[in-house]
């Protein structure tokens, strides 16, 4: 056999251990004879793999150049190849004599999983350090720069595990250095001493280390660097140099955070600071301020400085926009003063930029300093009194009074003119019965309730112009229906009414299930053993086996006790038959006759035992889900009627959905039946979902009349849509129709209808795999509790009402959302129109996590907002929720929800505390939506929010205030100014009282205006 021939027989049985042995033993004229064939062998796999391709697509009825089989091809044919992937490239490495065609053959696209992880590249790698030192060398230089990204597993570990093994110098690729960094930092890495020094330069290093961190202990390559610095392997003057060349060439802050805090874990001593203090002050002007700040630090500790830093130093830190590093520089300025006020005049530039700065801080800070310092400044007076006009007025007058100069206009209050609220129509009249819409066209609840009206109606009284009417938009609509398991979408229980009427009998009905294997995910032990034939045999004797305790059944051969007459059945035959031929294995090798085994196993007559053969027994140990005889379960009958139903299990969707999917299939149901009666009960007469009694009643007696009942779910659903309160007059009515629903909805409408259930929410927080609630235990790690930690715990609680659909749709939500969860939300508010916070409670689990997930729209609390029935934390938190997201716009909603009464302004508050506090959302957004409300008419209860948001917003003991915090109580002084509010709100005096309005921070100053407002 030719060597191509045995190289391409272990590429074909992927033999890739087998095949590296064989490429390296190949001679000369061998790799070539391979490498010449290479090509056009995989150009034959390829072929292969299309044809295959090709031969599954027969059969379908697409077009050849369907983009999609297209895909699906292609897709076809690259596992298929990459299925080889591994083992070509070994052959390729080991043969192909020219660098760059090797680099090329090992970086294939197709030679690679396109979705999975690429294979590990040991054995090529084994190949590859086989080949000469320096066609290696130029191998690994061209694999190198194919790398486009530092996560690319097709080049990225095959490069460095090359490197590695053959101890060549890593070429300079900065792409090179970042999927390095990306690994694994391990003490022993022969690259570490090559590409380390390279991290300060390479494009991206930063970014990808940006996640390193020193506390509460350093992370990886921290966590290595220092370890190497204990043990002397890399230099201190070898880090800090390569940090500071890092921060001189610039970046933003994110991708220097690594090189500030591997600069803070060297933590240069004075004398090392000093010998870069030039360019620590290099870097004051302009570099981000995490390192701003570090350089600030080590240029105050490797002191003292000539005259000329002391002023680059001051100068650059008060032009800086953050207000601490200004400060910072303030404070050198003052001290230089006082230590030498003769310096004073040249210093003066570096004050007038500290006057003019965006912080209120800084600007009142270089007032007290030229103030204090005013005979030292005397002489230069005329740049002071320049910038006395970029000061507020209060300021101004204080420095214009020492050092002249124009004072600015006082700030006037912003101008504010109350507006009227906006009006909007009350809910109007429930349209009429249509069944006359294509399918496409019914987009909505209220739609979709139109079309089930008029559908039954005209079922009973105009079968045939029904159908005449359904053909064209029905017919053709939704092919797949009768495929699907479940229904979900109320338009495929539409289309499926629609579908039933146009041809009878059409749907097939749900499949039966695939016969389970009772034995599935089951093992087993099999033990036989002699029996002395005068030991007591405490076991039943006969072939079908019988279960011990503990899963383990003895099996004992004979069949005395079998019944005279009765035919014999196979040993053992409920057994799965690999477990019975390994019974009858042990039973054989035991000593029994090969007559009386094969009578056992086809269920004949056994012969009698010969002389001297062994009774024995069969032990059976037995580990799995089911019990090992017995007959299967019964499947239970709510779960059957389910299935058979197409309707979803209880949990694995909302309760709203679920009591929706309940009243869509009884109709669908009782069409098939022709059991339908001439009216659905529950359709709804206003636009907000709710029923008339009045209209109820009416329904109530036409469907007595016809001798018809009314579906269960849909008079549920009726009861649910009745306005809140008793309705004595329709009670009498109901109860003189006399079937048994106009009885049920007599006492309903007699007693006042579903009393309002607890409903409400609970914040809660997962937090070392364990869930707590907020209420009951703090966070120990607050700064851990993100995005995906918090959870919004639904409170519902209502007492039965005897009705089952209605204490099932009552049950309390489930916190966590899976499977089918959160369908037809648009339909919710119409089912609970007299209870709006118990629909509210439902939207919960679908508000805060939307990501390619069904969420919650202003719309669905527009229909909230002009139903019914009391509200409370559930809406004001979606309230809340639209504020802080501002996606859409969220103000016109807070306008309607003010206009009709419905928006609890406390509670929303009191959420939007909760909801900046614990989760990712900021402030601004907030102020901004409530600024505009306030314009548009909203001013009072804007405040009412503001005055319960500050005390759960404001710093607590030990925080520092904001900027967002100061804006809050800005903006909340402006609108209390507007509407004339009184009363203390404690939280904000307190900290007024931090300081004297004059000298303390802004933010002091601004609760002391809210304060003194709120005092009249």
């Amino acid at each position: 056999m030719s060597a191509w021939q045995e190289v391409r027989d272990l590429v074909t049985v992927r033999e890739t251990k087998a095949l590296a042995d064989r490429v390296i033993a190949l001679t000369e004229a061998e790799r070539a004879e391979v490498a010449k064939r290479l090509p056009g062998f995989l150009t034959e796999m390829r072929d292969t793999a299309m044809q295959m391709a090709r031969d599954g697509e027969r059969g379908h009825d697409l077009g050849d150049e369907d983009p999609w089989l297209a895909w699906e091809r292609r897709r076809t044919v690259r596992d298929a190849l990459a299925e080889f992937g591994t083992a070509l490239r070994i052959a390729g490495a080991g043969t192909i004599s020219g660098p760059a065609a090797a680099a090329a053959w090992l970086t294939r696209r197709e030679l690679y999983p396109e979705w999975a992880p690429a294979p590990g590249p040991a054995e090529v790698i084994r190949v590859l350090v086989t080949r000469p030192a320096e066609w290696q060398a130029d191998v690994a230089a061209r694999l190198a720069g194919k790398i486009r990204r530092a996560g690319d597993d097709r080049i990225a570990p095959l490069v460095l595990a090359l490197l590695r093994a053959s101890g060549i110098t890593p070429p300079a690729h900065d792409t090179l250095v970042v999927a390095w960094l990306t690994g694994e930092a391990a003490d022993d890495d022969p690259l570490l001493g090559p590409l380390l020094p390279r991290i300060f330069d390479a494009e991206g290093a930063g970014r990808a280390l940006r996640e390193e961190r020193l506390t509460p202990s350093p992370t990886r390559w921290l966590s290595l660097i220092r370890r190497l610095l204990d043990a002397g392997r890399v230099s201190r003057a070898e880090l800090l140099d390569g940090c500071v060349s890092r921060f001189l060439r610039g970046g933003d802050a994110a991708d220097l955070r690594f090189f500030v805090r591997l600069h803070e874990l060297v933590d240069p001593a004075p004398q090392e600071a000093a010998e870069r203090a030039r360019d620590y002050l290099r870097l004051l002007p302009a570099a981000p301020g995490p390192v701003a700040e570090l350089a600030l630090a080590q240029i105050n500790r490797c002191g003292p400085h000539d005259d000329a830093d002391v002023r680059e130093a001051i100068e650059a830190l008060t032009f800086r926009p953050e207000a601490k590093l200004a400060r910072a520089g303030l404070t050198l300025l003052d001290r230089e003063v006082r230590r030498r006020p003769a310096r004073a005049g040249e210093l003066a530039p570096a004050l007038v930029t500290a006057l003019a700065h965006t912080s209120d801080d800084v600007r009142r800070r270089a007032v007290r300093i030229a103030l204090r310092h005013a005979a030292a400044f005397g002489g230069d007076a005329k740049p002071i009194a320049d910038a006395v006009p970029l000061l507020p007025a209060d300021l101004g007058r204080e420095l214009a009074a020492v050092f002249g100069g124009e004072v600015a206009a006082e700030r006037t209050p912003e101008p504010f003119t109350p507006a009227p609220l906006p009006v909007f129509p009350e809910p109007g009249p429930f349209p009429p019965p249509a069944v006359d819409r294509t399918a496409r066209a019914l987009y909505g609840w209220q739609a979709c309730e139109q079309w089930l009206a008029g559908f039954v109606e005209r079922v009973g009284g105009d079968r045939a112009g029904l159908r005449e009417t359904l053909v064209p938009a029905f017919e053709d609509y939704s092919p797949h229906l009768y495929d699907m398991e479940r229904w979900l979408d109320p338009d495929a229980w539409i289309a499926a009414m629609a579908k039933e009427v146009i041809a009878p009998g059409s749907d097939p009905g749900v499949p039966d299930p695939e016969p389970v294997d009772p034995w599935a995910g089951s093992s087993f032990s099999v033990s036989v053993s002699a029996v002395p034939p005068d030991e007591p045999d405490d076991h039943e004797h006969g072939p079908d086996g019988h279960t011990a305790p503990e899963n383990t059944a003895p099996e004992n051969e004979g069949d005395d006790d079998a019944e005279d007459g009765a035919a014999p059945e196979p040993a053992f035959g409920r057994l799965p038959e690999h477990v019975r031929e390994e019974i009858f294995r042990q039973i054989r090798e035991l000593g029994v006759s090969a007559e009386r085994v094969a009578a056992m196993r086809d269920g004949l007559p056994v012969p009698p035992p010969d002389p001297g053969e062994p009774n024995f027994s069969v032990w059976i140990t037995h580990f799995g889900f089911g019990p090992l005889f017995g007959e299967p379960e019964e499947p239970d009958p709510a779960v059957e009627f389910r299935r058979r139903a197409r309707l979803p299990e209880p949990a694995h969707v909302s309760p709203p959905h679920m009591f929706l999917l309940h009243r869509l299939s009884e109709i669908y149901r009782a069409l098939r039946e022709g059991t339908l009666p001439p009216v659905l009960l529950a359709t709804p007469t206003v636009t907000t979902g709710h029923l008339d009694p009045g209209v109820l009643v009416d329904r109530l007696e036409l469907c007595a009349a016809a001798g018809a009942e009314p579906l269960p779910a849909d008079l549920q659903q009726a009861l649910l849509r009745l306005p809140r309160g008793a309705h004595p007059a329709a009670a009498e009515r109901a109860a003189r129709v006399g079937s048994q629903a106009a009885s049920a909805i007599a006492t309903w409408l007699a007693r006042g209808g579903l009393p309002d259930p607890e409903a409400g929410l609970k914040w809660g927080y997962v937090e070392g795999a364990q869930e707590h609630l907020f209420e009951e235990r703090d966070p120990v790690h607050v700064e851990q509790v993100h995005v995906e930690q918090v959870r919004l715990v639904p409170v519902l609680r209502a007492e039965p009402t005897g009705h089952s659909l209605i204490d099932e749709l009552l049950r309390e939500p489930s916190k966590w959302r899976w499977d089918d969860h959160g369908y037809a939300m648009g339909w919710w508010p119409s089912i609970l129109p007299s209870h709006r916070e118990v629909v509210s409670v439902n939207y919960l689990p679908h508000l805060l996590y939307q990501w390619n997930q069904p969420g919650v729209y202003p719309a669905y609390l527009e229909a909230v907002t002009d139903a019914d029935g009391p509200l409370g934390d559930a809406t004001a938190l979606i309230v809340a929720y639209f504020l802080a997201a501002r996606r859409p716009d969220p103000v016109p909603l807070l306008l309607r929800m003010a206009s009709r009464g419905a928006l609890d302004t406390e509670a929303v508050g009191r959420q939007l505390a909760l909801l900046i506090r614990r989760t990712w959302f900021e402030l601004r957004p907030v102020l901004a939506s409530l600024r505009e409300a306030a314009h548009q008419g909203a001013h009072e209860q804007v405040w009412e929010i503001l005055r319960t948001l500050l005390p759960g917003l404001l710093p607590s003991a030990g925080e520092r205030p904001a900027v967002a915090h100061t804006e809050a109580v800005t903006f909340a002084a402006d609108v209390a100014a507007w509407v004339g509010a009184r009363g203390e709100i404690p939280a904000v005096s307190a900290h007024a009282a931090t300081g004297r309005a004059s000298r303390g921070s802004r933010f002091a100053r601004e609760c002391a205006r809210l304060r003194d407002l709120l005092a009249g």
